[in-house]
């Protein structure tokens, strides 16, 4: 049975594994992991509460998860939520864990009193997932990367 949780600081390597597999399949070079970066981040956001990583289990194998940030901005009066990532492994795909990440991911931003969920630029996957799911398209989504130096 698939349960949807809080990452841990023992997920780690599981998370890391299904960031990787996301990332192997995106075209953009400004897509690859800063993996000691990732690392720190993903640990301030278990451990300090920078935002939510959920992950979707069965058996002891993570098989999926969503990732949320909290910004915040004066035309929502406080905080909204951003997906970050949302991965669900090939071999658990059309089995409704995805459907069961952002159902959980919503429950999470609500009780965090959030104003709305965005995601920009969902994956070609996952569009479909979140449009089953009732989320809206509402358009184009511009990026700049600044040009500075990787950590390494």
């Amino acid at each position: 049975m698939v349960i949807i949780r809080e990452a841990t600081l023992e997920d780690q390597d599981q998370v890391f594994e299904r960031l990787r597999q996301l990332m192997s399949s995106a075209q953009e070079i400004q897509s690859a992991i800063n993996e000691p970066g990732a690392v720190t981040t993903f640990r301030q956001i278990v451990s300090q509460g920078l935002g939510t990583v959920l992950v979707a289990e069965e058996d002891g194998s993570i098989l999926g998860l969503v990732t949320l940030s909290y910004p915040v901005a004066i035309r929502c009066g406080g905080v909204y939520a951003c997906i970050e990532e949302f991965i669900v492994s090939p071999s658990a795909r059309g089995k409704g864990v995805g459907g069961k990440l952002l159902q959980a991911a919503i429950k999470t931003a609500t009780e965090k009193g959030c104003f709305e969920i965005e995601v920009n630029r969902p994956s070609e996957l996952g569009y479909p997932v979140y449009l089953r799911n009732g989320w809206q398209d509402l358009g184009k989504h511009l990026n700049f990367y600044p040009k500075r130096e990787r950590s390494s």
